[in-house]
């Protein structure tokens, strides 16, 4: 063997080809609904998919899988919102996938198949059989192709009726296809057991030629048996390659290969897995090999060489020809030697022509019959590409010529004679009697490839199926085969393509579900797929049923999961519970953020200080009002003007004066163990008949002061953001900015941080301080926490001042709890503390438990007060916003909304809160109190209200706090 340099990469990496064709019709047509937000739309998807489902499982175990899943695709591209051509366009590109598989039917089951492919796609189609026209015709006119075939029939329907008037069908015509297939003369069969017993039993050397012919013993009949050659294991089915030809010797009508140009053949590495279900396997291909000889090794498609096992004292070599093609030569002494070759799987593996300049098309001399010649013709006009125009070829071919098996030599001789002598040439001569087996029509292929200009070659190998006892495939005498491989010019390598007609035994498969111990792995298991797998189809159910249960939840609870990263009924219960707060009530039954809300609006709007400014001269038609000047005006009178120029135009600015610049509010939260407690564990002994069927009773402190946390951060943030939009000038906005921390202990690492201060209320913001209020502590941490606000206000107290910046900020501390502290002095301690920095203190205690926190509270830099009943909490900690908010509005807009502010401050009158009695109170009357009498205590609210912030408050610098 001649030897050359190993090239440097042997098989070249190559891009995976990229095409513009539609993925599934299924994934299609559910698409819209994947990607909207109906709720109904998406539930109806998912009964479709669900129901397809079932169809595919009543015919799962049913054989003719092929003839369901073209049902199956032909209704969804029917059911797809498209143009009729756009359908036509779809069916016809699933015909050409689905048609290839008529060569692992018998005979009558692929004139059968492809008559009803025809018949799904409109496509003509003239069966062979008379029994394929009859069946037709039958099926035709009782309407059965439109059921199978139509969008609007359920599928229990179509696999009910694929069932009873095709199943019987199909398996009835395979038998009688495989009884002709084996029907023979007692004659005949003493004659193939003495042709048998010649069979080989050791591979052969490497073959410099193929001559294409039929030949009565190239396929064994049922019950026969050939010695094997080759044994694989584990069992592997699929085409084998040994030798490719690329010339054709149109003297001699055989096919001749190149001159062997050899080099060391490359490896590829084992892979772990030994189950053929979970993945590619090792196989190792065992046989008896002369010594000394040149030996083709057959490979597939998508294994490669690793090694060959030889016994003590024998060496070998491994080397592949300029085609890809193994030989091995093992040396040694003795005649025949039992040598094991390994092949690793490579899923990369192509072939590659070393010298591209090389590729060519063979010359094959043909004469067509005019049909064949219009065929060329619409194929050369409509395809493009190789690999396009010589997968429309093969498609043709097996359509047009019948296998044959030849019973005996002299009707092989018969047929081998005609196309060995016909003056159309090889080709030519199979065009015209339409029959012929694998080689001899996959010749007739590659001239018909050839007339198109397509670069072609002949591959000879064996096609392998089924196992033996002892778990093994093996390549005998009676499983030679031929196909062909096209050069695919984009890809710049070869692509097989087989276009042997149906009828090969070799080549059929047992479309069925079959038992597990039936699996054999091989690479003809999944030919091109028209419709998802079983996988892919149940991962569209589950995304469906996803889509389905999103959106159930509203669009908020949907961007809250999304925003924070977490499930959607996570989502469902931070989104309830805001909900819940937010629909907070007084007693007069207003909600509580509207009220605030209106309060908030006011204040927008009461920091455009409006002053009036004179302009003109103007008419007084135009808008002027007295006489600006008197000269002018005179003038104008003596030239007889009726309405002179010489009034002035009032106008209006906008002017800001300087006010508090920021608004910033802490809540502390209490996470003790008594948190846990219910509702109604926590409130008087007299109520608890009232309370034990609603609902809120049964709701924790945790659960309620939460609520109390989402009703001052959403509306603050509500309220920051309307100031962000107001048209204020840029260095004279409020900001608003909400903060909430919570203790689980009294030590300083028992702090929580459930709500950065800022001034947003992000979905983060919301999840964090659902979690962190719902998590249950030991101790109690009032201490710890009114020192870690301190520290944290007087930080940035410095840092501002260090940069030059001077604002004036209100800051509000609302610390909650449902006891006493365990250091009353410190707390009232850090309240001084917090005052002297300008802050409110404001302690409010939860529950009965808790009542001696108004008290403790009740400093002159501090204020107390606690909800009797939980449920409560929630406004009264929007009571005490209202309060120190008041002090946002500019002075003189203050008495200007007098009105307004005593009226929103009414509302909270009759909350049953117990306020520090020394402490400023809004209210002035009993809650019972006649409308009238409450407005005539209106003037004095404002006026108490302004007092807190003056009478009870130390001062603060005018450029840091209020």
């Amino acid at each position: 063997m001649e030897k050359m340099p190993v090239p440097d990469s042997e098989r070249k990496p190559t891009a995976r080809l990229i095409t513009d064709a539609p993925g599934f019709s299924i994934d299609q047509m559910h698409e819209k609904a994947l990607a909207g937000e109906s709720f109904e739309y998406a539930a109806a998807a998912l009964t479709s998919v669900e129901q397809l489902i079932a169809f595919r499982q009543k015919l799962k175990n049913t054989r003719f899988a092929s003839f369901s899943e073209m049902v199956e695709e032909v209704t969804n591209i029917h059911r797809l919102p498209i143009a009729e051509e756009e359908k036509d366009k779809r069916l016809h590109e699933m015909a050409a996938k689905m048609e290839p598989r008529v060569a692992r039917f018998s005979p009558q089951v692929a004139d059968f198949y492809l008559a009803v492919l025809s018949e799904a796609t409109g496509k003509s189609y003239e069966p062979k059989f008379e029994r394929t026209k009859e069946k037709v015709a039958e099926l035709r006119d009782n309407g059965d192709f439109r059921v199978l075939f139509s969008e609007d029939v359920d599928w229990d329907l179509k696999a009910n009726r694929i069932e009873k008037r095709f199943l019987d069908y199909l398996a009835g015509v395979r038998s009688l296809d495989r009884r002709e297939s084996n029907e023979m003369s007692d004659d005949v069969r003493v004659w193939r057991a003495e042709q048998l017993k010649k069979s080989p039993t050791r591979p052969r050397p490497p073959q410099l030629k193929s001559k294409p012919g039929v030949d009565p013993m190239e396929r064994l009949k049922e019950g026969e048996k050939a010695p094997s050659i080759w044994s694989i294991f584990p069992a592997y089915r699929g085409k084998f390659r040994e030798a490719s030809f690329s010339i054709w010797d149109n003297a001699n009508n055989e096919w001749l290969g190149e001159t062997g140009v050899y080099h060391p053949s490359d490896t590829s590495p084992l892979v772990e897995n030994t189950d053929p279900k979970n993945g590619p396997v090792n196989l190792t291909i065992s046989a008896t090999v002369d010594v000394g000889v040149d030996v083709r090794v057959p490979a597939t498609y998508k294994h490669n060489f690793n090694k060959v096992e030889v016994p003590p004292g024998y060496s070998y070599v491994a080397l592949k020809d300029q085609n890809g093609d193994l030989v091995i030569r093992v040396d040694g002494q003795g005649d025949g030697v039992d040598v094991k070759v390994v092949l690793a799987p490579d899923p990369e593996k192509t072939f590659c022509t070393l010298d591209a300049s090389k590729v060519t098309v063979p010359i094959m001399p043909s004469v067509f019959t005019p049909e064949t010649l219009a065929k060329l013709q619409e194929i050369k006009e409509k395809k493009r590409g190789n690999i396009a125009r010589a997968e429309a070829l093969s498609a043709y071919v097996r359509g047009r010529v019948k296998y044959l098996a030849p019973k005996d030599f002299a009707e092989a001789a018969h047929y081998n004679n005609h196309y060995n002598t016909s003056a159309k040439g090889f080709a030519g001569a199979v065009d015209e009697v339409k029959t012929g087996d694998c080689d001899v029509v996959n010749t007739y292929f590659a001239a018909l490839c050839a007339a198109l200009n397509i670069p072609v070659r002949h591959v000879v190998g064996h096609s392998v199926n089924g196992k033996d006892e002892a778990g093994a495939s093996n390549i005998t005498s009676g499983t030679g085969h031929a196909w062909s491989e096209v050069w695919d010019e984009r890809k710049k390598q070869w692509r097989m393509i087989d276009a042997t007609p149906a009828g090969d035994l070799q080549l059929e498969r047992e479309e069925t579900g079959g038992k597990a111990n039936d699996f054999i792995p091989g690479d003809d298991d999944a030919p091109e797929a028209v419709t998802p797998s079983e996988e892919e189809l149940e991962k569209l159910r589950q995304r469906l049923a996803e889509h389905k249960e999103k959106l159930s939840y509203t669009r908020e609870e949907r961007e809250l999961a999304e925003g924070a990263k977490i499930a959607l009924s996570e989502a469902r219960q931070v989104v309830k519970e805001i909900a819940a707060a937010e629909k907070t009530r007084l007693p007069s039954g207003e909600l509580v953020i509207d009220v605030l809300a209106r309060l908030f609006n006011a204040i927008v709007e009461s920091r455009k200080t409006r002053v009036q400014a004179y302009d003109g001269p103007a008419r007084k038609r135009d808008g002027g009002e007295r006489i600006q000047n008197i000269v002018r005006h005179a003038m104008g009178v003596r030239a007889h003007e009726a309405d002179p120029i010489s009034r002035e135009l009032p106008a209006e600015e906008t002017v800001l004066e300087k006010l508090i610049g920021g608004f910033d509010v802490y809540l502390i939260g209490d996470k003790s163990g008594s948190m846990q407690g219910r509702v109604a564990e926590t409130e008087p002994e007299d109520d608890a008949s009232d309370e034990s069927d609603d609902p809120v009773s049964q709701e924790t402190l945790q659960q309620m002061q939460r609520r109390a946390a989402y009703l001052l951060c959403s509306s603050l943030h509500r309220f920051g953001r309307d100031l962000s939009r107001a048209p204020l000038q840029e260095e004279k906005k409020l900001g608003v900015r909400t903060q909430s921390i919570s203790f689980r202990g009294d030590g300083p690492d028992d702090i929580d941080l459930d709500k950065p201060l800022s001034p947003d209320f992000k979905a983060t913001d919301k999840v964090l301080l659902w979690h962190s209020l719902s998590r249950q502590g030991a101790g109690n941490g009032d201490v710890e926490a009114l020192r870690y606000v301190f520290e944290q206000i007087k930080a940035e107290i410095a840092a501002n001042e260090a940069k030059g910046i001077k604002e004036k900020r209100l800051r509000v501390i609302v610390a909650c709890s449902d006891g006493e502290p365990n250091d009353p002095a410190m707390v009232q301690f850090m309240a001084e503390e917090l005052g002297k920095l300008g802050c409110v203190v404001v302690g409010v205690g939860m529950t009965k438990s808790a009542k001696a926190v108004p008290i403790i509270f009740d400093t002159p830099f501090s204020r107390g007060d606690y909800a009797e009943s939980i449920n409560d909490l929630p406004a009264i900690v929007a009571k005490h916003l209202v309060l120190e908010a008041i002090k946002l509005f500019p002075e003189k807009e203050r008495e200007n909304a007098r009105q307004m502010i005593n009226s929103i401050l009414a509302k909270f009158r009759n909350i049953p809160g117990k306020e520090n009695p020394s402490a400023p109170s809004p209210e002035k009357s009993e809650g019972d109190a006649e409308e009238e009498a409450a407005e005539r205590e209106e003037g004095n609210e404002v006026e108490e209200a302004d007092d807190m912030d003056g009478d009870e408050r130390t001062e603060a610098p005018d450029d840091e706090t209020t």
